[in-house]
């Protein structure tokens, strides 16, 4: 099941034009102001350089931009343009339509099941702060609108 959602994942991507790295990027800059490369790179496990890099490659695409802090100018701050939030909203669409594929023929306890059970895996897993047992969470793949 994983593969296949990945494999959704990257066909999705693919056809909006950006990689898994970057799709990461978006969301992880939606959901806060004041956010740098340093603030990336901790959220993806990466090189304050690939950091950098992906953050550039995304401002060419016009996808993110870059200011200098009001508070310091050695920190640079990342926010999304409005096509990066176009790319959001499609991006959820189409999280939406796998989540919804994927519980389509589950009955509605059997879509309380499924949620518990995840939400068990994920704390036997020790992720628990990602398992909040919500059906609309697994829907959109945890994508907050």
């Amino acid at each position: 099941m994983a593969n296949q959602i990945i494999r959704n994942r990257n066909e999705d991507l693919k056809g909006l034009g950006i990689t898994a790295d970057q799709a990461d990027t978006l969301l992880f800059f939606q959901s806060g102001s004041n956010r740098s490369a340093v603030d990336l790179k901790q959220h993806l496990g990466v090189t304050h350089q690939a950091a950098r890099a992906v953050i550039e490659r995304m401002v060419t695409k016009g996808l993110l931009q870059t200011r200098v802090s009001q508070s310091d100018a050695r920190y640079r701050e990342v926010s999304l343009t409005p096509r990066g939030l176009e790319l959001l909203d499609i991006m959820r669409e189409n999280c939406t339509h796998t989540g919804n594929q994927l519980l389509s023929s589950m009955t509605a306890a059997d879509k309380e099941k499924f949620v518990s059970l995840i939400t068990q895996a994920l704390d036997n897993l020790g992720v628990s702060g990602q398992a909040d047992g919500s059906l609309t969470k697994i829907q959109n793949r945890g994508i907050e609108k």
